[in-house]
């Protein structure tokens, strides 16, 4: 089974580094800042790469967060989206029910995976892996481009 092609649970969140940035997610001064605050922080640590998705496809089967945390530099889409949750709800600032999982496909072939997240009465795309590729902060990659809500 592939994981995160549905809602996996966060486990115990016990790295300090995470917990670290968990709270500086946390000290937000209000819901809008702490997305785009944990936004940064995953876009800064992580990339994605579109080759590499399909070269690298054993690393995408990892499920522990405190050792995802651990990585820098590439990493798969869900992934990246995994953590970006894990900052969001362990902060305080979203609850699960705010954050759905969007899918699409790049290219019109290579599935590919976004965050949903419900702030305000209105639905905000979040593609961190995209991020390398200039797609911003309520932007989803789609076909040979990217959209919005």
């Amino acid at each position: 089974m592939i994981p995160y092609l549905y809602k996996e649970p966060i486990s115990e969140i016990t790295n300090p580094d995470l917990v670290q940035a968990i709270d500086y997610v946390k000290q937000a001064p209000s819901k809008k800042d702490a997305l785009e605050k944990a936004f940064n922080l995953i876009v800064k640590r992580f990339k994605g790469y579109r080759f590499r998705t399909y070269l690298l496809f054993w690393k995408a089967f990892e499920t522990n967060p405190n050792k995802l945390w651990q990585r820098k530099g590439f990493m798969h889409c869900t992934h990246q989206n995994f953590l970006l949750r894990v900052l969001l709800t362990k902060s305080g600032w979203f609850s699960e029910k705010e954050i759905q999982l969007g899918y699409s496909l790049v290219w019109y072939i290579s599935p590919h995976q976004y965050l949903k997240i419900k702030m305000n009465n209105k639905t905000i795309a979040a593609d961190p892996w995209n991020s390398n590729f200039g797609v911003p902060l309520g932007y989803f990659a789609s076909g040979f481009g990217y959209t919005s809500f």
